[in-house]
């Protein structure tokens, strides 16, 4: 007996790319950190490996099939972690309330939040400066690799031009520049490095 296609597929460039990169897309959600990445790959293939059963290859291709398993495991995965930031065990506390210090001293909780806090609050988090970095680093590597008119309304859309000043300014008409947003974002989406 041999090996199932789909478990064959898995060490393909083609699966590694995609599952990197969904993988580096779901740790820029709120709640993961960067450091979550290699987790969220194993999770995914761990996760084709399960459906593998599924595939029928009357229906569809090898690519096509983990590909939608890549979609809804990641899809459950986001699902799994808005649902445990939603859980319920903590205690509810007024802000206007005070807290005692390791020095003895009581101050209002309002004073004692940390930026951390609030970002838990809100189910984001702060990126780190190397976060950050990264962030702009990859950015960079894919501006530098569009063609140059791309590479133009890019740096332009990062100014904060609109579209029809960038229009206006290069000589081309609006349509242009919103199918160059569309590409310019494709580029963006397959390094990782937009939202899902």
């Amino acid at each position: 007996m041999g090996v199932h296609p789909v478990h064959a597929a898995v060490t393909t460039p083609y699966v590694q790319k995609l599952i990197a990169v969904r993988a580096r897309q779901v740790v820029r959600q709120p709640g993961f950190r960067r450091s979550d990445q290699a987790d969220v790959e194993q999770e995914l293939v761990v996760h084709i490996l399960k459906e593998a059963h599924l595939f029928d290859p009357a229906r569809s291709c090898t690519r096509t099939f983990i590909a939608q398993v890549v979609d809804s495991a990641v899809a459950t995965i986001l699902r799994d972690r808005r649902r445990k930031k939603r859980a319920g065990g903590h205690r509810l506390q007024s802000l206007d309330g005070t807290t005692l210090l390791n020095e003895g001293e009581e101050k209002p909780l309002l004073d004692v939040l940390s930026d951390e806090d609030l970002h838990r609050r809100h189910g984001t988090h702060g990126a780190s400066d190397e976060e950050r970095g990264n962030v702009s680093a990859d950015t960079a590597t894919v501006l530098s690799r569009l063609a140059p008119d791309l590479r133009e309304i890019a740096h332009l859309l990062m100014e904060g031009a609109q579209e029809l000043t960038i229009a206006q300014a290069l000589g081309i008409s609006r349509r242009q520049v919103r199918n160059a947003v569309t590409s310019i974002g494709e580029h963006l989406n397959d390094a990782g490095l937009t939202k899902i």
